[in-house]
């Protein structure tokens, strides 16, 4: 197939957002013989307010009209040179025109709109979702979402690249757990557990307490779908103010209750986590410390409305696939989502409380051999069937163009 690609939110390759997803995407595509032409329309106008769902002002939809303009005069150049069989995109509302899509279809291409947010942040995709032909969604969970607004979901999970994970040869583990991510969510409260219960464990990532003074962003905006931060005493009182504008007195008055609640229990809970708090890495360190140490730790909840206070809810992301193709003894949070991809305690572990959490990572560190036997039958089954290859095939049957 002739694959028209737009799911870098940049082409400017310093930015993290650039090239994560087609970094992820495009060598499975070619592995699997299929030529890619990349979309070189800049998307970053439109990720400056892509955590706006809608309500634009009229700067931002002339911001997005333009963007789409030159979009589709690109993809009616290149469908020109050679049919283009189908169009994938990762697009927020923001990106592109929900309504351009009509005129992609009408010269006979496919389209899919993959978006890894859905369980928290749908709303960011949700006038995109019911224009294109298949909306691809990550989260099981989340097909009624789509069919709610008029969509076509097509669930398929998120997978990891063999040849970007993989393990290290040459390094020894390190008798600790370790976990890599930015406090969110109840974050800290599971690390705190593992803390107090004396298990051993190395922090990666920031917001735990050995984070730089931050520089201020060159311009405003936002970074991978969140937006640059005001100083912490203007961000809470917008929040506060939000949370009355659409919660109304009562229920704004009890949002800003949790939050202020859930704030401070974090604080208290900073001075635990700093002696263990290693610091940001970067991303070509990660195989590294997947390799340099006996139990890898993964936390899996969000909130539902992607703001501190709402529901707590799990999801399946690309750490549940990335860390067992790096031949890791993988812990990760209960879900039924999980079961669907590995055997848990022959493939991988999880854990329903932090006693279990506790427990198990206690476990396999004082019982290695255990650990191994996990770690390899993990590292196997992820290399059968969790690469991208095998989930571009499973996309690909269920859209007709296997």
């Amino acid at each position: 197939m002739r694959i028209f690609c737009a799911v870098r939110h940049s082409l400017d390759p310093r930015l993290y957002w650039s090239t994560l997803w087609s970094a992820n995407f495009y060598p499975a595509l070619r592995q699997m013989g299929h030529e890619i032409v990349e979309s070189q329309t800049d998307l970053t106008p439109g990720s400056h307010f892509l955590h706006i769902g809608g309500d634009y002002t009229p700067e931002q939809l002339r911001t997005r009209g333009q963007v789409t303009s030159k979009l589709l005069d690109e993809l009616k150049a290149a469908h020109r040179e050679r049919p283009i069989d189908l169009m994938l995109s990762y697009f927020y509302n923001s990106h592109f025109d929900p309504a351009g899509f009509d005129e992609i279809h009408r010269m006979g291409i496919k389209t899919v709109n993959f978006y890894c947010n859905s369980m928290y942040q749908f709303e960011l995709t949700s006038a995109i979702a019911p224009k294109v032909n298949y909306a691809w969604h990550a989260e099981k969970p989340a097909r009624q979402r789509y069919l709610d607004v008029g969509a076509n979901p097509v669930w398929v999970q998120m997978a990891a690249d063999p040849d970007v994970y993989r393990p290290v040869p040459g390094l020894t583990r390190a008798p600790k757990s370790v976990f890599l991510g930015l406090r969110y969510a109840d974050r800290a409260q599971w690390m705190a557990a593992l803390i107090r219960a004396d298990v051993p464990v190395d922090i990666y990532g920031p917001g735990w307490g050995n984070d730089p003074a931050p520089e201020p962003p060159a311009t405003s905006g936002s970074a991978a779908g969140k937006p640059v931060q005001p100083p912490m005493s203007k961000a809470y009182a917008r929040e506060v103010q939000r949370n009355f504008t659409q919660h109304g007195p009562i229920g704004g008055l009890k949002r800003t209750l949790v939050q202020w609640k859930m704030r401070n229990q974090q604080r208290e809970m900073m001075p635990l986590f700093k002696p263990f708090a290693k610091g940001a890495v970067p991303f070509t360190r990660i195989g590294e410390i997947f390799s340099s140490y006996e139990v890898v730790l993964n936390f899996i909840n969000v909130w539902s409305d992607g703001r501190t206070g709402s529901e707590l809810i799990p999801h399946v992301r690309l750490r549940d696939f990335e860390a067992p193709m790096s031949r890791t003894c993988f812990i990760t949070g209960y879900t039924d989502e999980i079961t669907e991809f590995y055997e848990i305690g022959t493939e991988v572990d999880a854990y329903k409380s932090e006693a279990e959490l506790v427990d198990k990572t206690k476990y396999y560190l004082s019982h290695p051999d255990a650990a191994e036997r996990l770690r390899q039958a993990g590292y196997e089954r992820a290399l059968r069937d969790h690469t991208w290859v095998r989930r571009f095939e499973q996309l690909f049957s269920m859209i007709g163009m296997s």
